[in-house]
């Protein structure tokens, strides 16, 4: 059954509930949008857990880009957001051994990803470096561009439809 994204969209509409923004360079982007990418591998630690917008940087990693499948949604996206996840933690690499998960990096820290949701289309925005404030319009339009469950979209499909009389033949 598909997922109703309501409460992620009303979480980003309440500025009281804190939102970040990740600027991550191609292919990583579309990798933990469409990938199950679910470790951000880092030069610096975070304390910081919550929702977090999955920013596509200007400029690629083009190292790994060309390693990356040319088919993959998203990938030639730059300067937009592509999903929301939510940052579940952060630890050393020595912590785990690389055993958290397969996109694991040796000598970095990993920046544990969960709840991925990519959104329907693109969103443009102005990353930064490290972890930014999304502005409350950028919030409003990335709820604007969740999935919509198809039940929400055309009517719930198990609210009772009024019967229809049929002709006297």
């Amino acid at each position: 059954m598909p997922t109703d994204h309501t409460p992620l969209a009303g979480a980003l509409r309440d500025p009281a509930v804190p939102v970040r923004g990740l600027t991550v360079r191609q292919p990583w982007t579309a990798a933990i949008t469409h990938l199950h990418k679910d470790v951000e591998n880092r030069s610096r630690v975070t304390t910081y857990t919550g929702l977090l917008l999955i920013h596509a940087a200007k400029r690629p990693d083009t190292d790994a880009l060309r390693d990356a499948p040319a088919d993959l949604p998203g990938l030639t996206e730059r300067g937009t957001i592509l999903a929301v996840a939510r940052l579940t933690g952060c630890h050393p690499h020595t912590q785990c051994n690389g055993r958290c998960s397969t996109w694991a990096d040796p000598d970095r820290w990993h920046w544990q990803l969960t709840d991925v949701v990519a959104l329907r289309q693109p969103v443009p925005a102005t990353g930064a470096l490290y972890l930014w404030t999304p502005t409350t319009d950028l919030r409003h339009l990335i709820a604007a561009a969740l999935p919509v469950a198809p039940e929400r979209a055309t009517g719930n499909p198990y609210q009772r439809q009024p019967e229809q009389r049929r002709m006297k033949t």
